[in-house]
Parts: C-alpha cells; structure tokens; sequence
C-alpha cells in the first residue's frame, strides 16, 4: 500500500490533492498490506529504540533510525512468530520491530533507508562484502567481507552492501563468522534531516479530508437510523475506533445509548474511560457485566485458547444478549466500530446487517473503511477522551488474558497488570502443570500452533480438555463427566419422551431411540452426540444462560434452585439451545470433529 509524506511537515498525507498547497514535496513509500498504520505513543519508541539498540549494540544509532520530537508510524506486519511491525520514520521503513519468544524481548531488523544511516554512520553491525550482488538465502563468509563490525552473538542482524554501494541488504550472522542474507535491495538515500511533527500537525494538514469522510458517516448513520426506526445504542469498548462510531452518531442529533461489555478483565484505565466518555456526551450508560464469571467458568473449562474460546460466550455474547433484550425487546440498532483493516474477518463485514447473535438487532458500523491513522487523525481533531491505556504500549484494547493476545503483549499486561497476570498464570499452571504453557504461551491453542511459531518453538501442544468424548457412528463415550442427573433427564426431553429402568435411560424420540447407561456416560443410538451434548451440558455449566435466550419458544427456565427445566409442551427439539452453549459446542461437538 501507498503511504504519502510531507517532506515540509514531516507528517503522513491522506489525500495528497487536498494538501498540495502546504507541501512542496510529497514523498511515496510501499508499507505491507493492509497499511493500517497507527502512531507510536512514548511507550512504543522507548519499546522500539530499546529493540535497536539491543539488536545493533548501540544506543547512538537507535536514536537516530527512532528519533524524539517526531511522528513515528508503526505498522503490524505477517511473517514473523509473534507480534511485529514495520517502523516508519520520516515516511520511510527503517525497519522490523518484532517480539522473540524464546528470548523474551522485541528485537529490530533494519531495512531500507535505516541500513543506509548504519552503512553511512559506520555505527551499529555492519559489513561491506566483496561481491556484486547478495543474493536471498546465500551464505557470506568472512572472507569476503571488506569492511565492517560483526557481533558476537549468533542470529543478530547486520547491515550489508556490496563494495560499490550499489546493493544493500540485511543478514544474520549464523556459525562460523557466517552471514545469511536475509534480505537485499538496491539501495536507497539516507533518511532526510528530521522536523519536529505530531499527531496535531497530522490531523490538521488532514483536516479537510477527515471532515469529509466524518461526514459521509454521519449521513450513512443518519440514513439508516431513519430507515429502521429503533433505539440506537453505540457498543462502546473504551477503544479508539468505537469512540469515533460514538462521536459521529452524536453528532447526527439522534438520542443514543452507550452500551460497555464489562468482561471484569478491561484495564482500569477503561472503566475510568468508560465513566468519562457516558459523562461527556450525557448519554445513558448500560452496562453488560460478567462479573466475575470469567473466573469461575475457566474453573469448569480450563484455560480458553484461539481455537476454544468459549470465553467469548460467557463473558460478551451472554452479557449484551440479555442487556439488549431486557432493555430493547423490540430491538435496537447497534453502532459498532468494527473497521475491515482489523482482519481478514472484520474485511467480509457489511456496513449493515442483522447481528448473528441478538435477534432483532440492526449493526452499523459507519468506520468500516476507515484505517487507523484516519481515526487518530478524527481523536485528535475532535479532542476526544481516549483510552490513556493506549500510551502503555497497547496495540487495541479489550479482555487483557484474551488468548488471541500476543506474548508481546501479554508482557505488557504482566508488567501493567501483575495481580490479572498473576491470576491467569496460576490458572494456565494448575490445568497444564508446564511452565511452557505460560513462558511461550502455549495455552493460546488447542490443537495446532500456527507456522512460524511452530517452527521456531518446535513444540505441540497437549489437546487437554476437562472431559474426554469419544464418539464412533451413533455410539458416545464419555470420560471424566459426572453428570448432573436431575437436570441431565430435562435436558434429554429436548429429544423425546425419557424413561428410566433400573438407572438406564430410554429415549424415544422422532428420529428414533437412545439408550443411555447408568452414569449417563455411554450412549447408543441416532442422535448420540446431540445427547452427549445435552449430558455434558448438565456436568459442566457457564452460567451464560445463552441457551435460554436463543430458545425460540421459551420451553427452557431455571428453577427457584437454579436447575434448568424443560417444557417438553413448548419445546420443538430444535436444540439451538445446544448451539448456543460452548459446553455443547467447544467440549462435544468442536471436540470430536
């Protein structure tokens, strides 16, 4: 993707036409897709300039390649085990900033115009070869090299050009004195003289376009709050994107509400924020809170991980389920600020659409095309109260145990947030038993750790669950469950009529009969895992009550004691009760495919 500079200024460019009159020079660079680049907060150049000079063995060249008194850009990149990102000085990548897990530290890959400030300083590690080009994957040896200062430590980075300067590139210094050329180019000027700039100098040079594109959204809002007439209620996370959706749907005039998922693991600086932002705009706020269900559920599941986040049931989908339907049962219009640049998921998402999950609700997400400078850019204009969490080093914000969290920021929540970290350490521990589960972060999976981090931890993890299902045909085993039986035998009328001889259970249904031994634990018949489900469902509960909220006809309750209790007279066996509930779901059915 295209990034635009103003060399005058020193700041980005949204719309070079529009600022042609302030810029005499505007130059362009090539950023990796999808070029959502963000500004650097003091936490992020002292992250950034403590990585170059560990990387490079020098603190004067970290200074310069990260300057003070600028604007710096980072941009999160793929192709690395954990999080990184290219940096961006003076509208130029001068580098890779990237998490090592195994070390436990952000290390920095120079590229670009930041191997010329180290070839041209002579500072830092570097390496003039005796050779005409440096071909990707080769392997220098020393004596080849010309000229230079090599580290002592192996797989640090070095900065290399052939003798006649023509060809630049970066290698890692391998065994035996060894230089692996990582990367070559053909090479690029200095980095200019810097200017002092910001984020304020940004947002004004912009300001023409950001307006123009605030107010396409506030008439897109405008339009569909018109169109479905409903309660409007902004889902507002304490992030910087859903501040903006909130800000521009208060400025269409139109009465909202501000509803806040309170998972009970946001930072403190959100819930200040949070207080702040309802108290500004005057608006009501409503709360979804989990309280601490997180903490008692994970008892029950064990740790969540990226592909078993039953998490996201519990603590978000069943709070602001129930707080939208308590409050709007004829339904409502959610203003999210969901934007496509944020993954390749959120990059299918519609503008608008029906929400998935709560019925009669209507999402709008008016910065669905927006990229993450534009929205600094409208903060900053606007001198909206952002999340000050930002400034800690925080790429986004959300649940701070979250699993799709990466090490590098998991750090940041143990150096932050100890007594969370803490907790979730002990956790990860008492279910696991390994260290490694908390040192590499291996309880972020399941089943299989992506590539890069499989490949450069060589380990797997252990497929732990808090029970064992074992399914074959129409026959279920089940392991480690001690079914609630009271409820187990509700639970099964969703399948048709229940009998009990001598402690087995009979279960005549329309797609024909299960029978199901003492203990509940062995099942045989069509239907076998949907039971199994049902089953489990009793043993192990996260008290979301999904599952009554998604019963179509309402033949599901609770008792005065708690216990689930099913109208057989009402219930149509549709069983979207089990697909509403990540017992069923993450335990039985996800489990066993």
């Amino acid at each position: 993707m295209r990034l635009y500079w103003c060399e005058d200024l020193n700041v980005p460019v949204l719309d070079p036409r529009s600022a042609a009159d302030r810029c005499s020079a505007i130059h362009v660079s090539y950023v990796t897709d999808p070029g959502d680049v963000r500004p650097a907060f003091r936490a992020d150049i002292e992250i950034t300039r403590r990585a170059v000079a560990n990387e490079l063995g020098d603190w004067e060249i970290a200074s310069r390649l990260v300057p003070d008194g600028e604007l710096v850009l980072l941009n999160k990149i793929p192709g690395y085990a954990d999080q990184a990102d290219e940096v961006i000085v003076r509208g130029r990548v001068v580098g890779h900033r990237f998490y090592d897990v195994l070390e436990g530290r952000w290390r920095f890959r120079p590229l670009y115009e930041g191997v010329s400030e180290l070839l041209a300083m002579r500072r830092g590690w570097w390496a003039v070869v005796d050779m005409e080009e440096l071909p990707v994957n080769y392997d220098i040896h020393e004596d080849r090299i010309v000229d230079g200062l090599l580290p002592d430590k192996k797989y640090a980075h070095v900065a290399l050009a052939t003798r006649d300067g023509r060809i630049h590139g970066v290698a890692k210094l391998f065994r035996g004195r060894r230089l692996h050329v990582v990367k070559s180019w053909r090479a690029k000027p200095r980095l200019p003289e810097g200017k002092p700039s910001d984020l304020k100098a940004f947002a004004e040079l912009n300001k023409d376009y950001i307006e123009r594109k605030a107010k396409k959204a506030v008439e897109f809002l405008a339009h569909v709050f018109s169109q479905y007439r409903l309660p409007v209620v902004v889902s507002y996370s304490g992030g910087k994107d859903s501040l903006v959706a909130l800000d521009l749907t208060s400025r269409t005039g139109h009465k909202f509400y501000i509803l806040f998922n309170d998972t009970g693991l946001e930072a403190p600086e959100t819930y200040e924020n949070v207080r702040k932002v309802a108290d500004a705009y005057k608006a009501e706020l409503i709360i979804a809170s989990a309280g601490g269900r997180f903490w008692s559920a994970v008892k029950e599941f064990g740790p969540p991980a990226r592909d078993y986040r039953w998490c996201c049931k519990v603590i978000k989908l069943a709070p602001i389920t129930k707080a939208l339907e308590e409050r709007f049962p004829q339904g409502a219009i959610s203003v999210v600020g969901q934007r496509a640049a944020e993954s390749f998921q959120r990059a299918r998402l519609n503008k608008i659409s029906s929400s998935r999950w709560v019925a009669k609700t209507i999402v709008a997400a008016p910065i669905q095309e927006w990229s993450a400078l534009e929205v600094w850019g409208y903060i900053v204009l606007r001198g909206l109260p952002y999340n000050e969490a930002y400034e800690r080093g925080f790429d986004r914000l959300g649940c701070l145990v979250c699993p799709a969290n990466e090490m590098a920021e998991l750090e940041l929540v143990k150096e932050h947030y100890g007594d969370v970290y803490k907790k979730m350490e002990e956790v990860v521990l008492g279910f696991y038993g390994d260290r490694r589960y908390v040192q590499l972060g291996l309880w972020r999976w399941k089943r299989k750790i992506p590539g890069d981090l499989a490949r450069l931890l060589k380990a797997e993890v252990e497929q732990k669950y808090p029970i064992g299902v074992k399914a074959k045909e129409d026959e279920v085993e089940l392991e480690g469950v001690r079914p609630d039986v009271e409820t187990a035998l509700q639970l099964l009328k969703m399948m048709g009529k229940v009998a009990v001889k001598d402690g087995v259970v009979e279960v005549e249904g329309r797609g024909g009969g299960l029978r199901i031994s003492k203990g509940l634990t062995h099942i045989v018949g069509e239907g076998a895992l949907d039971a199994a489900a049902l089953v489990v469902r009793s043993y192990i509960c996260g008290h979301c009550d999904l599952c009554i909220s998604w019963c179509p006809t309402k033949a599901l309750r609770r008792n005065e004691a708690g216990k689930f209790v099913v109208d057989e007279n009402k219930c149509i066996g549709c069983l979207l009760c089990s697909k509403a509930c990540p017992a069923a779901q993450y335990l039985v059915h996800r489990a066993t495919e």
